[in-house]
């Protein structure tokens, strides 16, 4: 199966999308419902930095990302029946998650091929250093979030031969709420071959 794998906000932890995500129904969901073939989802603890709250600037993301990419993946690839490809892997985050998200995919490019960013920030064409390795950039926001940068980057991205979607969930704000409408429209778009 292709893997996603999905990080949670700044003061959760590897639970908040099942918890408050609901991540597990709205994939049974979308299975029964024919609207997406099955794949993994992981989701693991993301704050291994001790940052208190307006802190963000200063989160290392070295040890998250030697844990994800060194330790976590080899041993999901080990232990489940994955496709073991960059091709057929993707992480996305909401908040933090998305800024872990960022910074790790293009830092390891070799690794991931489908990006999502909820809540967490955009891209430039420019912060992509190999275009051909990349399948899908998915920004989304809350439209009270700041859903004009949200689609100005899907447009910069788009101009520039990315992939690039944009999803504002109307009436929302930096919540659940938005995460689980992005992660609806995310869903069917992610491992299309």
């Amino acid at each position: 199966y292709p893997v996603l794998y999905l990080q949670h906000g700044w003061g959760e932890d590897e639970t908040a999308w099942s918890n408050q995500g609901r991540v597990n129904l709205i994939m049974d969901n979308m299975i029964a419902e024919g609207k997406i073939k099955p794949f993994i989802v992981v989701m693991t603890y993301g704050m291994t930095n001790e940052i208190k709250y307006g802190g963000l600037a200063s989160f290392k993301i070295e040890p998250f990302q030697t844990v994800l990419v060194e330790e976590l993946i080899p041993y999901v690839d080990a232990n489940f029946r994955t496709i073991n490809k960059q091709t057929h892997r993707a992480m996305a985050g909401l908040s933090m998650g998305g800024m872990e998200t960022k910074t790790i995919t293009i830092n390891k490019p070799e690794v991931f091929s489908h990006y999502a960013l909820l809540s967490g920030g955009t891209y430039k064409p420019e912060d992509i250093k190999d275009k051909s390795k990349v399948k899908l950039v998915f920004l989304s926001c809350g439209s009270k979030e700041r859903p004009d940068g949200v689609k100005n980057a899907v447009t910069g991205l788009k101009e520039a031969g990315f992939n690039a979607v944009s999803y504002v969930s109307e009436g929302t704000g930096h919540e659940f709420q938005t995460w689980r409408r992005s992660f609806k429209e995310l869903a069917p778009l992610l491992f299309k071959d």
